[in-house]
């Protein structure tokens, strides 16, 4: 369970996008979003930031989501994704960004019904996920068998060069591993501590 948990808290941190008044944005924003939804992985990878592959190829992010988003155990699905607000642009080094802030609401239902009848198992793992996603709601909806994950994150828009498409990436204070991908600058601009 511990695995499945950091590995929703990572996904939360990639899967997750928006609009703007800049038209390339705003058009780059809504596909992200409607694949996101969809779950559609291997085309998502075109609208992630590379800076990501270091840590994974894409084959194998695409092979980890659909893991863990559809699996023996359970199924997660995003209900909602909407963008609550985008920063003004901050531009360092010829790279240009956006502080995107949105909100996000997935499901998690499993498989085994009889899992969650038990209520030591609900509690626990309602606990588990909210140790992992110390920012997001928790809650259990015990009509629908399900978990509800509901909260506000941050995804960066980010443009390489005016030639280049939005790209985005997923941000959590709480990872180090993803603020090594950022400039320590941007991550001090938009107070990201």
């Amino acid at each position: 369970m511990p695995k499945i948990i950091s590995l929703i808290s990572f996904f939360l941190l990639v899967i997750t996008g928006f609009a703007q008044p800049d038209t390339a944005l705003s058009k780059r924003l809504e596909e992200y979003i409607r694949l996101n939804k969809e779950l559609k992985f291997e085309e998502l990878m075109e609208y992630i930031h590379p800076s990501l592959f270091k840590l994974a190829p894409k084959e194998q992010l695409i092979e980890v989501f659909k893991k863990v988003y559809d699996n023996d155990e359970m199924k997660i699905s995003i209900d909602n994704l909407e963008k609550r607000s985008i920063s003004d642009i901050y531009a360092l080094n010829g790279v240009q960004y956006h502080k995107v802030d949105y909100y996000l609401v997935m499901r998690m239902k499993f498989k085994d019904e009889s899992k969650t009848l038990d209520s030591s198992f609900v509690n626990s793992m309602t606990t588990s996920l909210e140790a992992a996603l110390p920012k997001e709601k928790v809650s259990y909806d015990a009509a629908g068998n399900q978990f509800f994950i509901k909260g506000t994150d941050v995804l960066i828009a980010i443009k390489d060069s005016p030639k280049s498409n939005w790209l985005f990436l997923g941000y959590d204070a709480g990872n180090e591993i993803i603020k090594q991908l950022l400039p320590p600058e941007l991550i001090e601009h938009f107070n990201l501590q």
